[in-house]
């Protein structure tokens, strides 16, 4: 695993348009007791009944011939930014300041053993036997200026569920400092670090005595002529790759450079050569004498110039052995057996044969979903920080494979592309719920050489043509057989799946429907004096979801370039303005719906119902996540308080709603303030107040630690709209979905106050399910997620001004016309 510092971008903008739309202690998750906790250990452990201390750590072993293949996965709060691997544990580090400890015995379930938030801005994670080293860089504001602290923490892991900070190397000062690279070895930390100052940067290498674990001291400073971007250590040589920067003009100046440096006298460090490398250099991986660098540029849109080099050091003078260009963005760097494991920023990992220096070769591929900050290795298992999608565990071969690498090319010596079918939706037991979305996704098909695909799906009897993911709605039950054709210009490979899907009937009971429509509009104002250019809106829109809410037609206001769906599989119109906007000026882009939604009657069942032991939602939904803190012993205290003895779901659900209506106040000068600040829900249940986003989060929260799998829903709110004189409001609203045995996934509202499970009247029309709205407030790389709203670019150094509003309008309902009023 090579060391080094992952993007992190504050997104000012992205505050801005969330802002609008919604008005040191470790501990490891805690306990309710009952059958529904029962229930979600045993499919999270996979009823493992050995202490995972004394197991032998089974890593299996490379065969030699790359077959790379996901085994499974595991999210987690934010995005997965570093990992290491020791044992049967995996270590990984998210953008939320949290240091996840991951029990991996069972590469095939995966769960979460313990953790330690408050580690702010953490970053790469080293473990060595017992203990994690955990860089960071964080950055506070002042009175009238901005500083940070940075180092590095020591994590005590003895403990799997209790990890404890026990030393703290802060470098910062309360200056500009930042940390680049990270690299531990024997009594020693070497730390890559720039500090700003009046338009200048000073760079260096610290090293640092970790002796004393609970007193990192320092030892000596080299001076670095040049951006450290990542640091390896090998037999008392650093090497340092360095990017330079012109501080005139702002920019990088195109060279790169090696550095190999001398550290046998830690209070005396020398360079003992160097050599020019390419440009905008990031990963390094050092293995004897050979290092291997990785590199990219990029901009708003794409990766360029990726690429990896080979370099060897042995001799006095440093040599260039071989290089190869990769499609996407090459990040870090790992090696098994002759094969470099290289994490790639658009998702995924390419895995190059290198055992000839000179002619490098892609042998294989895997995608993913997210965003690969890193790629660790150990025996035949990859595990890959892949930033939403949280970790990824693959095989890299297969173990019975034991004849000598050759690649599967065909007579035209064309490496064939995979085909890679994953199918997204609501479940009960093995069947997919008819009337609702179902997503069919090309996302992880990939070409083993990175060309690019040609997608054919065969949906039902129809055909799309490249589309990596297709939402399609069955309404009849049945099986149906799914495929997919990929072409990679030269061969072709296709994958079938069947699914089930049943007409699942809910006691939810269809009370009136409404026929009427809704109007959402984006709309930018140039409130500045540049030109807006390339202008780009993102819009998000409603789904249909049996038996709640229909969309039967949709116009837009310009032609949609483009539908897209962010890490939570809801969908955006892409948008694309040919116009320039001139200071003073703005646009709009609107979209009309006719729509169906119901009131509707949560009817009654038998209260004994519990939930299938293999649904999957047992564990995805009953997981702490952003602000929804569940195993927090503030909410768990509350929660094993309330349910006593309690075990049955909709019940449990009752007493925890009711709890929040009559404990908790609607703030309403929270609602007027539309930049407040999300809260963790152990702060809103401190607080006693809130809107409805805080309703929804502190309802998530106690659901999730009582069992019972929430998720967060967001959208509008068609009953409050028609309260306004114009019908139109420019806030969205929050609400709680809950999943409960016989029912499936079900609404509920809990801001509103109504007795819980009374009819619903509230016609709330969901276009976002999950937390994604509250990770759209939080530090994100440019390329890791789908936020709604308008893109631009503009000629010069300074930001424009600019000003982004939405409107939700409602159209031929009226009051009168709603039952329960």
């Amino acid at each position: 695993m090579a060391n080094r510092k992952k993007i992190h971008i504050i997104n000012l903008g992205i505050a801005l348009i969330i802002a609008v739309l919604f008005t040191g202690c470790c501990f490891a998750p805690e306990d309710v007791p009952g059958k529904i906790r029962s229930l979600i250990n045993n499919y999270r452990e996979n009823k493992i009944e050995k202490d995972e201390d004394q197991l032998e750590p089974d890593h299996g072993v490379f065969s030699g011939t790359p077959n790379s293949l996901k085994v499974s996965s595991i999210p987690i709060s934010g995005q997965a930014i570093d990992v290491d691997i020791s044992g049967n544990y995996a270590y990984l580090t998210n953008d939320l300041g949290v240091l996840y400890i991951i029990n991996i015995s069972d590469k095939t379930q995966p769960f979460i053993t313990g953790k330690c938030p408050d580690i702010d801005s953490a970053n790469i994670v080293i473990v060595r036997e017992d203990l994690a080293f955990i860089s960071y860089t964080e950055w506070i504001a002042g009175e009238n200026d901005y500083y940070t602290k940075c180092g590095f923490k020591i994590v005590d892991i003895t403990d799997k569920e209790n990890p404890e900070v026990i030393g703290d190397y802060n470098t910062g000062k309360n200056n500009r400092k930042s940390v680049f690279g990270l690299y531990v070895e024997d009594d020693y930390a070497y730390l890559n670090t720039s500090t700003h100052t009046d338009g200048e940067q000073s760079n260096t290498l610290e090293i640092i005595d970790i002796s004393n674990k609970n007193n990192p001291v320092f030892v000596s400073e080299f001076i670095l002529d040049g951006s450290p971007a990542n640091i390896s250590v090998y037999d008392n040589i650093a090497c340092i790759n360095i990017n330079y920067y012109d501080y005139d003009r702002d920019e990088y100046t195109g060279e790169s450079e090696l550095l190999i440096i001398d550290i046998a006298d830690k209070e005396n460090p020398f360079i003992d050569s160097a050599i020019k490398v390419s440009s905008n250099s990031w990963g390094i991986y050092m293995k004897e004498n050979m290092v291997y660098l990785s590199s990219h540029i990029s901009d708003d849109d794409s990766y360029l110039e990726s690429k990896i080099q080979i370099v060897d050091i042995s001799g006095e003078i440093p040599v260039l052995r071989g290089n190869i260009m990769l499609p996407g963005g090459a990040w870090e760097l790992d090696m098994v057996d002759g094969f470099l494991q290289v994490s790639d920023l658009t998702g995924g990992v390419y895995i190059l044969d290198i055992m000839d220096y000179e002619d490098p070769f892609i042998a294989s591929r895997l995608n993913t979903i997210g965003t690969s900050y890193d790629i660790t290795v150990k025996g035949n298992y990859g595990y890959i920080a892949d930033g939403f999608e949280g970790l990824v565990i693959m095989e890299l071969s297969k173990e019975d494979e034991t004849e000598a690498y050759e690649p599967d090319r065909g007579s035209d010596g064309n490496i064939p592309p995979r085909s890679v079918i994953d199918i997204i939706g609501d479940m009960v037991s093995d069947y997919y719920i008819g009337g609702t979305p179902i997503m069919f996704s090309a996302l992880n098909a990939f070409d083993p050489e990175g060309e690019e695909l040609h997608y054919t799906w065969n949906i039902n009897g129809i055909i799309y043509e490249d589309k990596k993911i297709i939402d399609y709605i069955f309404d009849e039950p049945g099986h149906y057989d799914i495929s997919l054709e990929v072409f990679d210009g030269l061969s072709t490979d296709i994958m079938t799946r069947q699914i089930q899907i049943a007409d699942i009937n809910d006691p939810v009971s269809d009370l009136y429907p409404h026929d009427f429509r809704i109007e959402i509009e984006y709309i930018l104002n140039n409130q500045g004096s540049s030109t807006l250019k390339d202008i780009g809106c993102l819009m998000r829109v409603p789904l249909s979801y049996d038996p709640y809410q229909r969309i039967e037609s949709i116009v837009t206001s310009i032609p949609v370039a483009d539908e897209v769906y962010d890490n939570h599989w809801n969908k955006l119109l892409r948008f694309e303005i040919d116009e320039d906007l001139a200071p003073g000026e703005s646009i709009s882009v609107r979209a009309n719906f006719n729509v169906t939604i119901y009131e509707f009657d949560y009817g009654i069942i038998n209260l004994d119902l519990d939930y299938d032991e293999s649904d999957p939602d047992l564990y995805y939904y009953t997981r702490d996540d952003f602000y929804i803190d569940s195993d927090s012993p503030i909410i768990s205290d509350k929660v094993s308080s309330l349910i006593g003895n309690e075990t049955r779901p909709l019940k449990i659900s009752e007493i925890l709603y009711n709890y929040i209506v009559r404990n908790m106040h609607y703030d309403y000068d929270r609602a007027e303030n539309r930049e407040y600040e999300f809260m963790s829900a152990s702060e809103i249940l401190e607080k006693g107040s809130g809107v409805c986003s805080d309703y929804s989060i502190l309802y998530t929260a106690m659901l999730r630690c009582a069992g019972i799998p929430a998720r967060l829903a967001a959208g509008i709110p068609v009953h409050t709209i028609l309260y306004e004189t114009d019908k139109e409001i420019d806030v969205g609203h929050a609400w709680v979905e809950i999943k409960i045995p016989g029912y499936g996934w079900v609404p509920v509202d809990i801001t509103m106050e109504e007795s819980f499970w009374a009819d619903n009247y509230f016609l709330d029309i969901v276009t976002e399910r999950g937390p994604g709205y509250i990770y759209e407030h939080t530090t994100m790389d440019w390329g890791s997620y789908y936020y709604d709203g308008f893109d631009y670019s503009w000629d010069g150094e300074i930001a424009p001004l600019v000003k982004q509003d939405f409107i939700y309008r409602v159209r031929d309902l009226d009051f009168s016309e709603i039952m329960k009023d």
